[in-house]
């Protein structure tokens, strides 16, 4: 009789314990790791801590550091070879924009936005081994009707430099579309008010090309605007001096190298892509 009470007895300190823990975890006291959410196993939990702040190095200014930026300009069928040799040099078609995504996906490389490269600038927080950045510049239709679109299939981003007096414009694109690649996650950045030559200008109309473009496109986009490609590739000091004091936080030039260097950042590198996959492999070789 005892040993029946006995046993009844743990038997009944069992369950309680049970009940106890099962409330204490519905409550939220641990987590799944997979979920987030309470699981029915216990290997499952662990327990809920605040994550120590990750501490970077911000990297000296003459810290040379490999980031291939490509940057493009029509994304379109290819014209006709009666064409300008321009116009069919600037353009890539929408089947080779695509097989230059599957390259980068095929070899390991990451697309990532060229804002990362600036983050490792004044953070030092790294960048993924083999990253890469793609950008565009004048804002034309076809980056947002084929580019835009293949972007998002491959799940990779990009930064838009748009010349703002060209919006809405026939072959470019609307603010709406604008909008509407900012919103999923693309960046949007300053080409300029009316693609001029920077250098040329007198310092009013210089402050002009940069406030204005910047303004224009926080108003529509609804955020901070602080990359600039300079139109042509077109700078000197001057400009340099003038993108600083307008809170530009860097700038894009189109020289056709691989390192960038934090002293540079008002001067980076851009490789200039056309339809020929070699243009983009090519600079990838060793990398």
């Amino acid at each position: 009789m005892k040993k029946i009470i006995f046993t009844v007895t743990i038997i009944i300190l069992l369950a309680a314990i049970g009940a106890i823990a099962y409330v204490w975890l519905d409550e939220g006291h641990f987590i799944s790791v997979k979920e987030g959410l309470p699981s029915s196993s216990p290997q499952a939990y662990v327990s809920v801590t605040e994550a120590e702040p990750v501490a970077y190095q911000k990297p000296g200014d003459s810290v040379i550091i490999k980031f291939p930026v490509f940057n493009y300009h029509h994304i379109r069928p290819m014209p006709p070879e009666t064409a300008p040799i321009d116009e069919r040099s600037f353009t890539v078609s929408p089947e080779g924009f695509e097989a230059h995504l599957k390259y980068f996906q095929d070899n390991g490389y990451r697309v990532v936005l060229a804002r990362e490269l600036i983050n490792y600038f004044d953070e030092g927080k790294p960048l993924p081994a083999k990253a890469v950045a793609i950008t565009f510049d004048d804002g034309r239709y076809g980056q947002y009707e084929f580019a835009f679109s293949l972007l998002k299939k491959y799940g990779m981003r990009a930064t838009f430099f748009i010349t703002t007096e060209w919006i809405g414009k026939k072959d470019f694109m609307t603010w709406a579309e604008i909008k509407e690649m900012s919103d999923a996650g693309m960046e949007i950045g300053s080409h300029g008010f009316n693609h001029a030559n920077l250098t040329a200008l007198s310092d009013d109309d210089l402050m002009k090309q940069l406030v204005e473009s910047k303004s224009i496109l926080e108003e529509k986009t609804g955020r901070t605007v602080d990359l600039l490609a300079y139109p042509g590739g077109n700078y000197n000091e001057r400009v340099i001096e003038m993108a600083k004091a307008t809170s530009y936080g860097a700038a894009f030039g189109v020289y056709k190298i691989i390192n960038q260097m934090p002293k540079y950042r008002y001067q980076i590198r851009r490789f200039h892509a056309d339809d020929w996959l070699d243009s983009v492999a090519g600079n990838l070789v060793g990398y």
